[in-house]
């Protein structure tokens, strides 16, 4: 498995937090940390920094899809017509056409972004330049936002306001594939005996191209080992640590590594440290019909102290309709080097 580096073609391979193609315009700072050729499907992803003011104008994508997280900081976001201020946990969906712009409000915003279908990923390389250091530059020099032509699927959008004063976040998943701002800690909540399971959004809000759930748990036994015909995986340590078992290698992730986990690889993880959360993007977005089945519906925020006990019948149940290959028992534990 390579680490640090993008492979160029469609492998596993793990980043450590502030690795990946820096590219840095003014201010701002992207760390590409995945491209359609290192995916191997139209599907991107980055890290985006910046100073307090820094400001990445409003625009809009004819077919690109994306979506981000706050990770940390504070952020104003225009969305759709409306001003949203953004918190750690925040969610955004952002549906082709959909007008955005964001502007960082403190000196530690950092946003986990993917994009799907189209290549406004390439805006980042087009605007700015190779950049060795992992943090933003402190620069007075405003980006030359004139570098992207119609190549690039991203059109900015002069001129344009938003209603006065902060527009409210949504609590709930909304229906169909609509932009929207999820508050920290909301969407479909599900309970897989010691492990939280939260959707940011499922097949509903991609037209079934990509689904985002956040993971979090305490130190616990490893999932089984299986792998998928078709399913992309990618997992992001926002907290505490996880180890990953990839195609015989065992690698641990740590708040703000990566790891890609391609179609075919055989993989597990397991939970090493408490209050570990980390956050997956996987497409296309028809696995989530295994996490309705994995976990029951839960009204808490916080897995339990004394979870119930786990129960993989029903995915059992309904496996010939899943893309699963189990290579092991559920509970046991990862086999491979380290």
């Amino acid at each position: 498995m390579k680490q640090n580096e993008l492979p160029g073609n469609q492998a596993p391979y793990k980043l450590d937090t502030g690795e990946g193609l820096r590219c840095a315009f003014g201010s701002h700072l992207a760390t590409v940390i995945a491209r359609e050729q290192d995916m191997g499907i139209p599907m991107a992803g980055v890290i985006l920094t910046g100073a307090k003011g820094a400001t990445f104008p409003v625009h809009r994508h004819a077919s690109t899809h994306e979506a981000f997280i706050v990770v940390e900081g504070v952020v104003s976001l225009i969305l759709d017509g409306q001003t949203f201020q953004l918190f750690p946990g925040d969610y955004v969906n952002i549906p082709p056409g959909a007008l955005h712009g964001w502007s960082y409000l403190d000196h530690h915003g950092k946003l986990y972004g993917w994009t799907f279908g189209g290549n406004a990923n390439q805006m980042y390389e087009r605007i700015g330049k190779p950049f060795a250091a992992k943090v933003y530059p402190e620069s007075t020099e405003e980006p030359d936002w004139d570098k992207l032509d119609a190549a690039v699927d991203t059109e900015f959008v002069r001129g344009h306001s938003s209603g006065a004063g902060y527009a409210e976040k949504l609590n709930a998943l909304p229906e169909g594939n609509v932009p929207y701002v999820l508050a920290g800690g909301e969407g479909d909540r599900l309970l897989a005996a010691d492990q939280l399971f939260t959707f940011l959004g499922d097949r509903r809000h991609t037209g079934g191209v990509f689904m985002t759930i956040m993971n979090e748990g305490a130190a616990g036994d490893a999932i089984p080992p299986h792998y998928h015909e078709h399913i992309t995986e990618t997992f992001f340590c926002i907290t505490g640590a996880l180890k990953m078992f990839v195609d015989g290698e065992l690698v641990t992730l740590y708040p703000g590594d990566y790891l890609h986990v391609p179609p075919k690889a055989v993989h597990s993880y397991q939970i090493v440290r408490n209050d570990t959360r980390f956050l997956g993007y996987l497409s296309p977005g028809s696995f989530d019909s295994f996490f309705r089945y994995l976990g029951v519906p839960y009204q808490g925020y916080i897995y339990p102290t004394v979870p119930p006990p786990f129960d993989f019948s029903r995915v059992l149940q309904h496996l010939g309709e899943l893309d699963l290959k189990l290579m092991g028992k559920p509970g046991g534990p990862p086999q491979g080097r380290g």
